[in-house]
This record gives C-alpha cells, structure tokens and sequence, in this order.
C-alpha cells in the first residue's frame, strides 16, 4: 500500500509576493497552488492508494474565497481520479469563535467521494484499492479543550498543567487504539501536534507549551502503528526510525526566510505485509516540491570607492535571483551613503526577482544597545517566544541585580506580581 503524507498547505498566505496582472492572483498563492498541482500529479502517476493531510490548509481561519477555491480543486482532482483522502484539523483550521464553522466543515455537507475531513479525535477507515486502511486522527488540540480554568486553578503550576495536557492526549490515544477494528489492514497515527524533539523551520506561527501540549515521541509509539504522520512543525524530519517512524511533512511550501535554506515537500510512503501478516514501512521517500527560492544577499562595499557599480555587478551576476523572494543588506560606511543609489538598485532587482523584501544599507556601526536576538534569524526569535516570560524576566532581573543591589530586595516581589499577572492573562485568554 502506498501513501502520500502532506501537510502545512497555508493557502491563502499572502505574506511575499506581489499582484499577477494576468490573473490577479497573488504570486504566493500561485506558487503554492504550482506545488499542489505537482502533489497531485505524482500521486496519480506513482500509484499512490490514499493521500494523508495532517492540517492547516489555509492559512487564515477565515480565508478568502479564491483559496477556498482552489485548493478544493485540487482535492476534487484526487477524489474524480479516485485517490481517497483524509484531511485533519490543524490550528488555522480552527474558526476563532465557539460555534462558527471550520472552512473545511463544507467537505462534510458537499461529500466528495473518498474524501474525509476530521475535525475531532476519532478512528476513520479509509478504503483503497489495497484495502482498508485504519486512521487514529488526531487532530489539534488546544490548551482550552484538554483542561478547564478551574482545572488549572486546582493545578496551580504550570508545569503541572503542561504534565497533565500531555497526559490527556496520551489517554485520548490508548482510548482510540481500544477502537480500531482487528483486521488484516495497517493502521496509522495521523497528528497536528507539537513532539518534544521537533525542529522548528522558523515560519511556524510561534508555538508554546503553556498553549498546547508537548508530547514526549514516546506516547505516540504502538505496536499498533505502522507509520506516524504528523503536522504542525514547518521542516520536514525523521524523529525516530523505529518500525513505526514519526515523521513531520513539513509544509508544502517555503513561507518565510526562515525556510530559506530548507526543502520543501512530501513523503511517499511504502507499506508491506510480513509472512507473519504484520505491517511494516518499506520505503519512506521525500519527494521535493518546485516552490520559490528564498534568497538573502549580503554585500561588503565598505572599501568599494564606487558601492552603486559594484553592487550593480554583483547582483547582476547572481543567478539565485531569477523569480526569487529576495532580500539584500548592503554593508556601508557613514561617507559612501551619498553614493549609494538604492532605487537604481530597486529597479535592477524588481525586474529580475518574483518579490523584493528588503533593500537596505546596513551602516558600518554596533547599535547602541545590544538585542537579546539576531531579528534576522526566526529561530532565534522563536526560541525567545517559546520561553515563559515570567522566567525571561527572572533571567533580566538576575542581571541587573548585580549591579543594583537595591534590585536584590525587590525581585521577589516583582517576580511574584508578574507571576500573578502572567496567571490573570492565562485565564482571560480561555
């Protein structure tokens, strides 16, 4: 049985590009929409027996009607082919407000053969052409279905609150598993979830343990299982190569510069049947996807007597910028600026590139006061958000109190009062 395991679609993302003037379609969605229509051709023309989708087709959850357009199209293209597929629940699937609808809940008024979209924890048995495959979906949970504020209340510590969200979705499993059917067929953990592990690509929208819970790889391993799929987390990554492996699709597309230097795609994946009739993964392969090139350009031109000319030359002479989202950091002295012509530079690149992001002159000079992170790289940046900011502001007054020994009285109590407040904000955000 062959599978196809995509994820992280973000349709209607338009955070680099510009407008087409033969279509009026944005050029980000035009290159995600060229990496969808590749998926479903190579799922036509390598056999595949079920197309997995672990969440986030959109990226608004409320989208635009033109995304909601065509990604539907293109599912319609595997359901009339026969492809069946299943669609979970990722975060931005989510509407905001109790009681609104999931822009995917249409799946389930308009049914499209062998399409199946799972909104809630639950077993589907998805039928192919290879027989009947057995899916444990689970789809993104957040803080506010796994524990109650008088839950927390009770709970106190956040690291008790983490400990038991983490608990609850190990339970939600082994109830599920008690549910799939005993048969000759392999069964699959399909998630939108967050595994202790996981490396970040930088463009995922930030991500903390006191929102959702962090599950150990351990929890999710079952004999049961034949292979894990997953989104949520943007890279595409093996965390662990046992017989059933957890891997992450990654998303579909490159979304931001933090995804610059990073392939993008989808994992076909082989499953056989023993002698002894147990189900195993025989190949697991990565299939890269033809998304825009993400380019950063970092140019000296303190010693250049002619920094306009040389830069010129040197963008010229780049072929990484052809149809590219591109970004360029020029490095000055104080005395060139009067010689640097950027809008000449502008228009050399607006030709050339898909999006221009950034044209910039960087002067030549340390800024006044040290930033904690490099704003210039997202991973730095979503290690800070990761971290809880009542232990930042322990780390900042542990600082300064050794030089103000004045600050050693009071850090207490500040500490205690942001702890309180950072409480007060949990609660309000339920």
């Amino acid at each position: 049985m062959r599978l196809l395991h995509f994820s992280d679609a973000h349709f209607g993302a338009e955070i680099y590009g510009r407008r087409d003037p033969q279509t009026g379609m944005h050029t980000h969605l035009q290159d995600f929409l060229r990496c969808l229509d590749f998926l479903v051709e190579e799922a036509a023309s390598k056999g595949v027996d079920a197309v997995l989708f672990t969440g986030d087709a959109y990226h608004h959850p409320r989208p635009k009607p033109l995304p909601q357009r065509e990604f539907l199209k293109r599912i319609l293209v595997l359901s009339e082919r026969n492809i069946p597929v299943l669609l979970l629940a990722g975060n931005h699937d989510l509407p905001p407000e109790f009681g609104e609808a999931s822009p995917l809940d249409i799946l389930t008024v308009f049914k499209l053969p062998g399409v199946h979209f799972v909104r809630h924890p639950k077993v589907a048995s998805l039928p192919t052409k290879r027989g009947e495959l057995q899916v444990v979906c689970l789809p993104y949970l957040s803080r506010t279905t796994l524990i109650s504020v008088d839950e927390e209340q009770v709970l106190g510590d956040e690291e008790k609150v983490r400990r038991e969200m983490e608990k609850r979705v190990s339970q939600s499993l082994q109830k599920m598993l008690r549910q799939v059917p005993e048969g000759n067929g392999p069964t699959v953990l399909m998630g939108h979830i967050w595994v202790y592990g996981a490396q970040f690509a930088g463009s995922e929208k930030v991500l903390s343990p006191l929102r959702e819970p962090l599950v150990a790889p351990s929890a999710l391993r079952h004999q049961r299982f034949t292979y894990i799929a997953l989104g949520h987390i943007h890279r595409h990554q093996i965390l662990e190569e046992f017989s059933s492996p957890i891997v992450y699709a990654g998303s579909l597309g490159r979304l931001d510069f933090g995804e610059e230097n990073e392939e993008k795609g989808f994992y076909l994946v082989d499953l056989e049947q023993t002698p002894k009739g147990q189900w195993g993964v025989k190949d697991l392969q990565f299939i890269p996807t033809p998304t825009r090139s993400f380019v950063t350009v970092d140019l000296d031109l303190r010693n250049e007597p002619n920094p306009t000319q040389v830069a010129e030359q040197r963008l010229r002479e780049d072929p990484r910028l052809n149809g590219a989202v591109v970004r360029v950091f020029l490095r000055i002295k104080e005395e060139q600026r009067p010689l640097l012509h950027l809008p000449r530079l502008r228009e050399l690149l607006e030709k050339r590139a898909d999006h221009l992001a950034a044209l910039r002159d960087e002067l030549d000079t340390p800024p006044a006061t040290p930033l904690p992170v490099d704003p210039r790289n997202p991973h730095e940046v979503e290690r800070l958000f990761c971290q809880n900011p009542v232990e930042l502001l322990r780390q900042w007054l542990d600082e300064r109190a050794k030089e103000d020994k004045e600050l050693v009285e009071r850090k207490e109590r500040l500490l205690s009062a942001a702890q309180k407040l950072w409480r007060e904000m949990q609660k309000a955000a339920h």
